[in-house]
């Protein structure tokens, strides 16, 4: 994401219980230079290596440490010490919250852009940026198009971003058990992106299962090299009893369970009747 080159605050911050309640002038120090950092960009979630974020608060590292966590802990910033990347809380709850559709796009193309990880301090950020730029559309003018135009877009964003973030629910949910009272109907309606990302995974683990079933019943069929040694062993019998078993008889890896196979003999008719055997019988 582009790097800012000036940072904003509201002034309300001075009133804030989370920051009157920092006793130290070092942790104030430490949220002003995350605010007025180098690398610090528009969506309040950057990349801040230790050394650099200590350098430029001009304290120690280890002094770095404590205020970070004093800081966490008034919800006031967020570190990821394994991938060191900082997010301000409530930054899309604050002026910074874009205000048009041309920047939510460029927001929502920096989340998706490949360079952050899928870790969760970056779906708390996605949370509050979805909640904020639906609060924030609600400010325009009834009859404007703007508003709807940014819940339009960050349906869509959510039909990727579900996928790119998986369980991102969560956070979207406490995000708005939190601080969307107000933008309730926006929000039934934008989940429904994340509804069809959600939907896109689960057809492809479908489509996975089913490729491996298949393989491992072709294999059966045809005593092929798709069978682990031990399996090829078994005789004639056991090869019928795994036929009979297709739908309910896998296991959650895809492989079938030879003792629950043994258990009916003639399958039953939810079976035959099951993607799987009619797949088999097309492909035969």
């Amino acid at each position: 994401m582009a790097r800012k080159k000036f940072a904003m605050l509201n002034v309300s911050l001075l009133n804030s219980a989370a920051f009157r309640g920092l006793r130290s002038c070092t942790d104030r120090n430490v949220y002003f230079t995350a605010h007025l950092s180098s690398q610090a960009d528009y969506s309040g979630l950057f990349r801040y290596p230790r050394s650099l974020f200590a350098s430029e608060a001009g304290i120690t590292e280890e002094q770095l440490q404590v205020s970070v966590q004093r800081l966490n802990d008034a919800q006031l910033l967020e570190y990821d010490s394994e991938v060191e990347l900082l997010r301000i809380s409530g930054w899309f709850r604050s002026i910074n919250c874009p205000d048009n559709l041309s920047r939510v796009q460029n927001l929502a193309q920096g989340y998706l852009s490949g360079e952050l990880p899928t870790t969760d301090i970056c779906r708390r950020s996605i949370a509050e940026f979805v909640l904020g730029c639906l609060a924030r559309a609600q400010r325009f003018k009834a009859g404007s198009e703007h508003g709807p135009k940014i819940v339009d877009e960050i349906r869509a964003f959510l039909a990727t971003a579900g996928v790119v973030f998986r369980n991102l629910r969560p956070f979207l949910e406490e995000e708005f058990r939190e601080y969307g009272a107000s933008v309730s109907r926006e929000f039934e309606d934008v989940m429904l992106g994340l509804v069809e990302a959600e939907a896109k995974m689960q057809r492809a683990a479908d489509r996975v299962q089913m490729q491996e079933a298949i393989r491992v019943a072709a294999g059966c069929d045809q005593g092929g090299d798709t069978l682990p040694p031990q399996e090829k062993r078994e005789d004639s019998k056991n090869t019928k009893k795994y036929k009979m078993a297709f739908a309910d008889d896998f296991t959650a890896t895809g492989e079938i369970d030879g003792n629950q196979a043994g258990k009916s003999a003639r399958p039953l008719a939810a079976t035959l009747n099951s993607p799987l055997v009619r797949a088999l019988r097309a492909s035969a």
